[in-house]
């Protein structure tokens, strides 16, 4: 029963569904962003599962999909691959929305994220960072930011953002995933890029 609820909440926040979860989240709050046109929010919606979501996970299911059919597949770091394509894809992301008149905000997420995912690509190399706190701790960094910058506290989105880390860290842990230092380390480096680049520049 641990391990299906650890496997569950792992693929509610997973690291493909983060972005656009976080994003419908922020639409929710009192922060600045809740206050786009409908049709702007839509297409920053569709624009973010595509480039975040949709196109990460068809990669990821091919490199499944090539790995158990092909023995020279096994020799290839698809983690590795797999966050640098997914890089590439969050750069997509920030293209398509740049030309929006709010593009500014939206771009910094899209460029952080790319940061990160280059950032995981590099440490997986060598060790198995969690990409899942990562993203999480990326989600954190943005949320503090802005409330930081704009004066505005809103209690129950962090209190949310907190649980959901407490629990995914648990459950990575659970799963054998990841060791304490990989759930701590992924959480760190994703709130410090985000947190950095939102609150300072």
């Amino acid at each position: 029963m641990e391990k299906f609820l650890a496997r569950s909440i792992s693929i509610v926040f997973h690291p493909l569904l983060l972005p656009t979860l976080g994003l419908l989240l922020l639409f929710q709050t009192d922060l600045y962003i809740t206050f786009l046109s409908g049709t702007l929010k839509q297409v920053i919606f569709i624009s973010t599962l595509i480039s975040t979501g949709v196109i990460p996970a068809l990669f990821v299911l091919s490199g499944r999909i090539f790995k158990s059919n092909s023995e020279s597949w096994e020799k290839v770091p698809v983690q590795t691959l797999t966050y640098l394509i997914s890089g590439v894809s969050y750069f997509a992301g920030y293209y398509l929305v740049s030309k929006l008149p709010v593009a500014g905000f939206f771009n910094a997420i899209f460029l952080s994220g790319t940061l990160v995912l280059v950032a995981l690509a590099l440490i997986s190399l060598r060790w198995n960072i969690s990409s899942h706190m990562a993203a999480l701790g990326a989600l954190f960094g943005i949320v503090l930011a802005i409330m930081l910058r704009l004066g505005q506290h809103d209690m129950g989105l962090i209190i949310i953002i907190l649980l959901a880390s407490g629990f995914t860290g648990y459950a990575r842990l659970v799963m054998g995933k990841n060791n304490p230092a990989q759930v701590y380390a992924g959480y760190i480096l994703g709130f410090s890029i985000l947190f950095l680049i939102f609150n300072f520049v």
